[in-house]
């Protein structure tokens, strides 16, 4: 298996890179909503980033000491996609305590479509007509998915409309890592740096709800499970997953980077129906379809034309 993943090209070995990270943000979900059971967003936010910061810089300092020393200047590279990453964890997390693990993962799945119009804005990419088509599309879904097209039964709440935000957050993340990602020198240290810069970003939003209600650091029943929860955040989404992200994006186009949501959302529902026990009922699939199908349309518009698929 390790051998024939060697002779992968370097682009094939980016999309398993995706996949990989996919079913573990997929499965972040669970672990958000159990953490929450005994931690306040903002007290999740730091004790993930801060032991994830801590444990990257470790590793890279007793076993990979050169390049500890050599990558010191992917920290000003990492700035704003720190920023940016700190302000999309922080709204999904907090989406979370009024929303459900598939809404939340199919909402913030909508990056895909809106990466070419950020594209446009910031970059002046050409928006081909088809981007419209597809950005509606996702939209429209979203409607089916939140209920919104039955009046009387109105459901988009104040969960869903904090993740929407997470959903523009992250495509900005995206951007970021994506007009950096070839001068940085090392994707693990990048990924370290920009979970400081995303801690850090947290740390007036902890202050405030710790002064303001009353809330413990480290609370005082905590449950195994939410103790399991922060550790695989912090190790293996944080440190593992972001860093399959950066790495991936040295050789994709923030589009088809992009695809991860592709992966992420229905690993996601898959944890939720196995583990959680949630459904959805036909309108609302009708609507994940949507949106799933106007993300792959989306990346397949924008596919490189000169890398073997």
């Amino acid at each position: 298996m390790i051998s024939q993943y060697r002779g992968f090209s370097e682009y094939k070995k980016a999309v398993l890179q995706l996949v990989l990270a996919g079913s573990i943000w997929g499965l972040s979900f669970i672990c958000v909503l159990w953490a929450l059971k005994d931690f306040s967003t903002s007290t999740l936010i730091f004790w993930r980033f801060g032991f994830a910061f801590i444990l990257g810089e470790a590793i890279l300092f007793l076993f990979y000491r050169k390049s500890f020393y050599d990558s010191i200047s992917d920290m000003k590279l990492s700035f704003w996609s720190g920023i940016a990453l700190g302000m999309s964890l922080l709204l999904q997390t907090h989406g979370l305590h009024y929303t459900t693990a598939t809404k939340s993962s199919f909402i913030t799945s909508l990056y895909v479509v809106l990466i070419p119009f950020t594209s446009y804005i910031f970059y002046k990419k050409q928006i081909k007509v088809s981007h419209i088509l597809c950005g509606a599309v996702a939209f429209i879904g979203m409607a089916f998915l939140l209920n919104l097209h039955t009046e009387q039964d109105l459901n988009f709440n104040t969960g869903d409309l904090l993740t929407l935000g997470c959903a523009f957050t992250s495509t900005f993340h995206i951007m970021f890592v994506g007009s950096v990602a070839n001068r940085v020198k090392n994707g693990f240290r990048f990924n370290t740096y920009q979970t400081f810069w995303a801690f850090l970003f947290t740390l007036p939003f902890l202050t405030y709800e710790m002064t303001t209600q009353n809330i413990r650091l480290w609370p005082e029943t905590v449950h195994l499970s939410s103790i399991l929860s922060v550790l695989f955040l912090a190790i293996f989404v944080t440190l593992v997953a972001f860093s399959l992200q950066v790495v991936a994006q040295k050789k994709l186009t923030n589009t088809t980077a992009s695809l991860l949501c592709l992966l992420e959302a229905p690993f996601a529902f898959m944890f939720a129906f196995l583990i959680l026990g949630e459904k959805l009922v036909g309108y609302q699939i009708v609507g994940i379809i949507m949106i799933l199908g106007s993300s792959c349309l989306s990346v397949f518009i924008d596919r490189p034309q000169d890398r073997s698929p």
